[in-house]
């Protein structure tokens, strides 16, 4: 028994030694664990100025905005179309071309088109001398039925002297009553012919002018045709139809083109506006009425938005701005620009360049400027950001110097000398 105590005791004798030589060791570094963070907390880094980003704080307008790509495109545009099937014989001006309303684009070739027109032509023709015939035929039968009136009052008027004088030897018996009869009878027939003669006389007018009527709308109806194949003829020589700019051309000399199909384009490039593509997410910020700045990459042009399209396609939203009416000599249709929405204005607060990757937050630290070659960590409060600056609530004053390179890696050592 005696002998298992002694062993224990012999065993536990290492243990407690080692326990006590190292506890100084574990303090000791410990110690050293400790001097190095409390250094590294007080210490400053040191950067290389090569390459340093610095920013002013300045006193002045924040404007908070969105850029968008887009182009310049005509107010007063249009597709010029087909109105038939036709062939295209030769192309008269090429993209690029300075247009009126009669300048002829494209002439194109129909000889169906062609020979109906000629034959509507002798249609209208023939339809047109019937009516000139008839007009003379009724004249005719004008002066006839009129001569028939005359006669038939003529004989009238011998049927009732007749008539009295047989009468008066009626009377003394020198002719049978038969004879007078007959007299009487006649003069009441011519009567009644007159009459009918006079009633038709006076209807004439009234149906020649119906029958004239009819043949006038047929005359008309062949006018009409005349004057749309007519046009359809003319047509054959494209036109612009309007002052402008000829932008483009879909077809090619010798093509077979069918009815409706797209010829050419021309735009008024005088009236223009600008169509911005925005981003879906960024559209909702944007009103009609606001201020856009157009950047040609020669100019810029402030604008208005005019209209937003209700629909998303491909992720943005299309947005009209209205243009003045001069615009740099640079400006036509179809040309590439940026757009700037103005959506707030902040007027004469406290602005610093935006820093590099900077994220949105209401409290910053930035390495303020002490010295050419010393800055210290300050915390700022941070308001509104544009696309290039934020605006400064508290922490710096007009006139400070900040680091506005990445400084992210230094935000531990509250300040940093720059050599």
């Amino acid at each position: 028994m005696q002998t298992i105590l002694e062993s224990q005791n012999t065993e536990k004798k290492p243990i407690k030694r080692y326990l006590i030589m190292g506890t100084p060791v574990v303090i000791f570094l410990l110690w050293l664990v400790n001097a190095f963070l409390f250094n590294s907390a007080n210490s400053s880094a040191v950067i290389s100025a090569e390459g340093l980003a610095l920013a002013t704080v300045e006193s002045g307008d924040l404007i908070q905005d969105i850029r968008a790509p887009g182009n310049l495109v005509a107010i007063n545009r249009k597709w010029i179309s087909s109105r038939m099937s036709a062939k295209v014989i030769k192309r008269l001006l090429e993209p690029g071309a300075i247009v009126t309303p009669d300048s002829i684009i494209l002439q194109l070739s129909s000889p169906e088109l062609t020979q109906q027109y000629k034959r509507v032509k002798i249609e209208y023709k023939i339809a047109k001398a019937q009516l000139d015939a008839l007009k003379e035929i009724q004249i005719t039968q004008r002066q006839k039925k009129q001569a028939d009136v005359k006669l038939l009052e003529i004989e009238k008027q011998q049927a009732i002297e007749d008539a009295a004088a047989k009468k008066q030897l009626r009377v003394t018996k020198i002719i049978p009553k038969y004879q007078y009869n007959e007299a009487v009878l006649r003069e009441k027939k011519l009567t009644l012919q007159l009459e009918i003669a006079q009633f038709e006389l006076k209807q004439l007018p009234r149906l020649q002018a119906s029958l004239i009527n009819v043949e006038r709308a047929k005359v008309e109806q062949q006018l009409l045709r005349v004057s749309l194949l007519e046009e359809q003829v003319s047509k054959l020589d494209v036109r612009a139809q309007m002052y402008g700019v000829l932008q483009s051309i879909s077809v090619e000399e010798g093509q077979e083109i069918p009815q409706g199909a797209e010829l050419a384009r021309v735009a008024d490039q005088k009236n223009l506006k600008a169509e911005l593509r925005v981003q879906e997410s960024q559209a909702k910020d944007i009103q009609i009425g606001q201020v856009v700045e157009i950047d040609t990459r020669r100019s810029k042009i402030k604008g208005i938005v005019s209209r937003i399209d209700p629909a998303v396609v491909n992720g943005t939203v299309t947005v009209d701005v209205e243009l003045p009416k001069d615009l740099p000599s640079e400006a036509r249709p179809d040309l590439r620009v940026n757009g700037t929405v103005e959506i707030m204005r902040l007027e004469n607060v406290l602005l610093i360049d935006k820093p590099a990757h900077w994220q949105e937050s209401n409290t910053a630290y930035l390495f303020k400027l002490t010295s050419n070659s010393h800055a210290v960590r300050t915390q700022v409060a941070i308001g509104e950001s544009s696309t290039t600056s934020i605006q400064l609530l508290s922490g710096l004053t007009q006139g400070e110097q900040v680091i506005v390179s990445d400084t992210s890696k230094l935000q531990q050592y509250p300040s940093i000398t720059i050599n």
